[in-house]
């Protein structure tokens, strides 16, 4: 199992950040994911992405808009991922953690992340 952190900074409300976060084809922030759909209540979430592959997520905490977790699975691909949210009117912090099982020897849970990030950075303009 890879474990890492990731904080960082947006100049925006945490509910705008939370926002995105929840609705990955909002305003098509992430260009990885094609379509996406909710169950029981948002707590299960499919994402089919742009390589054919697809993402289950089972939601285990959703409190707006301070934190969420969730346990993932894409492929033999298994993980948890949380995110608390801190601050608030025009400045969020962003404190993710992201735990991976099944990406191999070489695999960098850290660089995806990152890159998750980096297009919310550019959907929030922050």
């Amino acid at each position: 199992m890879k474990t890492c952190v990731v904080t960082e900074n947006f100049s925006c409300d945490p509910s705008k950040v939370w926002l995105y976060l929840t609705k990955p084809t909002l305003n098509g922030w992430r260009k990885d994911v094609r379509d996406y759909e909710e169950s029981n209540g948002g707590r299960r979430v499919v994402e089919r992405h742009t390589d054919g592959s697809t993402t289950e997520m089972e939601f285990t905490r959703r409190e707006k808009p301070r934190s969420l977790s969730c346990n993932f699975q894409n492929g033999k691909v298994s993980g948890t991922f949380t995110a608390i949210l801190l601050g608030g009117g025009d400045s969020t912090s962003l404190e993710c953690t992201m735990e991976v099982k099944g990406l191999g020897l070489f695999a960098k849970p850290q660089k995806l992340l990152q890159e998750r990030l980096t297009m919310l950075h550019n959907a929030l303009g922050a």
